[in-house]
Parts: C-alpha cells; sequence; structure tokens
C-alpha cells in the first residue's frame, strides 16, 4: 500500500464515507443518528477536515455496514483479497502452498480473458 500523508489519509476514508452513505441513500443527518456522530464531525470527516479516534471510525463503518478495512482502503481489489484472506486464514502450509499454485495456473488461464 501507498504510504499517505494524514490530509491524504483523511481525503481517502471521507471518500469511503460519503460513497457508502450515498449508496445507501442516506443523508449526513441520518447517518449521524444511526452511529451516533454529530451531523458536523460527518460533514468534517466526508470533506477530509478532520480525523477521528478508531470507535468513531467503527461506528460509522457497522452504521454504513462496512468493514473498517473498506472504510479505510475501501477499494475492490482490496476486498477482494480480504475475501482470499478470510478463506485462506486455517490453511496448513501445504494447504497453502497448493492454493497459491492453484491460483497461479488459474490466473495464467485468464489473462487472455481480461486483456
Amino acid at each position: 500500500m501507498k504510504k499517505m500523508n494524514p490530509k491524504e489519509l483523511n481525503l481517502l476514508i471521507g471518500s469511503q464515507i460519503c460513497k457508502a452513505r450515498v449508496t445507501l441513500k442516506l443523508s449526513q443527518e441520518a447517518l449521524s443518528d444511526i452511529a451516533g456522530v454529530s451531523r458536523v464531525s460527518i460533514s468534517k470527516l466526508e470533506n477530509g477536515n478532520q480525523s477521528a479516534r478508531i470507535h468513531t471510525y467503527y461506528r460509522i463503518a457497522c452504521a454504513l455496514d462496512i468493514s473498517l478495512s473498506e472504510l479505510f482502503r475501501g477499494n475492490e481489489t482490496t476486498r477482494s483479497m480480504d475475501d482470499i484472506l478470510l478463506l485462506l486464514c486455517d490453511c496448513s502450509d501445504s494447504e497453502m502452498r497448493a492454493h497459491t499454485e492453484l491460483l497461479r495456473v488459474v490466473k495464467k488461464l485468464f489473462i487472455p480473458i481480461c486483456k
């Protein structure tokens, strides 16, 4: 992951909050009520003008029905990686090597299709 300065991180998180809120067709006021965070704070967070404590981000993520990783990184690739990691987290070393090799083979098969 690219290292970000605090302002860039605030803008990223704010963008994710706004995108998820709009997707759910929630106003800032409605999100504020659900998350227990002031509307002014929601506005400042969305605009990247404020950061918050982790428990505030957690309440907002819960209100938006997204994970903290989506809030902090939020792209489709990250969500896919999270899904893969969850599937593999209980694998032994030998199972992990087998799954990795399988993914390499599958990736080679799909490269022509994706281009």
